[in-house]
């Protein structure tokens, strides 16, 4: 008797972890989406993987989630890709964040351009003496987010890099970036506003050596003064294939501003107004 118990006991339980729907898309949202999901009261029901957002649009392509939570825009391939599936992905704009250009506490550069940002990441500048009133000397060490991450899609299309050199090392998540700018004299990283963290700061950063240099603050973020500024997106599936129910009800929280802007305010995320 008592095993048969155990055995409906372990039924149910696999049967309820069949239908908690893991939901694949930008690390930079985990947190945010890991809160939203528990405010829901939908943890038995969806949960967060993350993983980058190119795995939430390939997901969404795929018919393996209705909702794919993205820190840049659906690239035109994948659009025609989830249009010849008979899908239309329909963005909707939940946030505002900046990309952060991170250097230690003690790092004195007062202000970086664009085209300082591009040599550093194409290794044009290997030294932090090649950039102009850096004040340091030494080898610049450069990180940056994997291949699949929206944030490195998103500040390769806005400084223009178009492959990143030899002598940029790649690390996996945000927390990663935040931990070398913030303990190594000589380095750089960008990030997510969620990656600023006690021992780092954030870079002036400047559209040309003709621009003012600005600071991702929720004001230049706002009005896009700031020149690495991003929207935050929920892409929906439309057409053959639409979230399912509890992702629609997370939708519906998501786009309600009295419920998403406190996390993303708890997430380092801009409001929209």
């Amino acid at each position: 008797m008592k095993l048969g118990i155990a055995l409906a006991g372990a039924l149910l339980s696999t049967s309820a972890a069949a239908q908690t729907l893991l939901l694949k898309g930008s690390d930079t949202l985990s947190s945010l989406m890991t809160q939203a999901i528990s405010a829901s009261g939908l943890t038995a029901r969806l949960s967060y993987q993350g993983g980058g957002s190119t795995l939430g649009e390939t997901a969404l392509v795929a018919k393996e989630q209705g909702l794919a939570p993205m820190s840049r825009a659906f690239k035109p391939a994948a659009i025609q890709a989830a249009q010849a599936a008979g899908i239309t992905p329909v963005p909707h704009v939940i946030g505002l964040d900046g990309l952060a250009i991170l250097v230690k506490n003690e790092n004195v550069t007062p202000k970086m351009t664009i085209d300082t940002l591009k040599k550093i990441y194409e290794c044009t500048y290997a030294k932090w003496e090649e950039v102009p009133s850096s004040g340091l000397t030494g080898p610049i060490k450069a990180y940056r987010r994997n291949d699949v991450s929206g944030t490195t899609d998103t500040f390769k299309s806005l400084v223009g890099v178009t492959a990143f050199g030899s002598c940029v090392t790649v690390v996996a998540e945000t927390s990663d970036i935040a931990y070398h700018t913030s303990r190594e004299a000589n380095a750089i990283g960008y990030a997510g506003l969620s990656g600023r963290v006690d021992g780092n700061r954030a870079v002036r950063i400047a559209k040309d050596d003709a621009s003012d240099a600005k600071l991702p603050t929720a004001a230049n973020i706002r009005s896009k003064s700031y020149p690495l500024a991003r929207d935050l997106f929920v892409y929906e599936a439309t057409g053959s294939f639409t979230p399912g129910a509890a992702e629609r009800e997370l939708l519906g929280r998501l786009k309600n501003r009295s419920f998403i802007d406190p996390i993303l305010q708890d997430n380092d995320f801009i409001t929209l107004d």
